[in-house]
């Protein structure tokens, strides 16, 4: 039961932190704003409304990440179905930097979680799609996903 147990925190913490990619290098094809990647700033886009992240389920448009839930009272929840079992996590989120939306999540606990604390890059923000880059650190971050608000 033990080796299941690691095995499960494992593969969980994989597919969390090793998406497709491990380093800075740009997306191919262009976004919205006409820069790769969403642009330096984080504000590629129509990112005006950044509100519009807030308050509903967020899903990886590919099935390989957890969604995420961002409530509007800083409170953070993701999901994601392992080997058949719903893996759910939580914790508190705040804008380190909301100019170059740069969020920063803590306190994060629950089933398979192996990381207390994660920081997210958006861009290209939409009423119902945004792109979602991940970091362990801060200041390295994975290849942009594409997440929707429709499963």
């Amino acid at each position: 039961m033990k080796n299941i147990k690691f095995v499960s925190i494992f593969i969980m913490a994989f597919v969390m932190f090793s998406i497709t990619s491990c380093d800075n290098e740009p997306l191919e094809g262009e976004f919205s704003d006409g820069t790769q990647n969403g642009g330096g700033n984080g504000n590629g886009g129509s990112n005006s409304n950044i509100s519009s992240i807030y308050d509903k389920w967020w899903y990886d448009s590919e099935d390989f990440t957890a969604d995420v839930y961002f409530h509007s009272n800083g409170m953070y929840e993701q999901k994601i179905e392992l080997l058949g079992n719903e893996l759910v996590s939580t914790g508190d989120w705040f804008w380190e930097n909301e100019s170059d939306r740069i969020m920063k999540i803590e306190n994060l606990e629950g089933t398979g979680q192996s990381a207390s604390e994660a920081w997210f890059r958006f861009s290209n923000i939409e009423s119902s799609s945004l792109n979602l880059e991940q970091s362990q650190n801060g200041t390295s971050y994975v290849a942009a996903r594409l997440y929707r608000d429709t499963d």
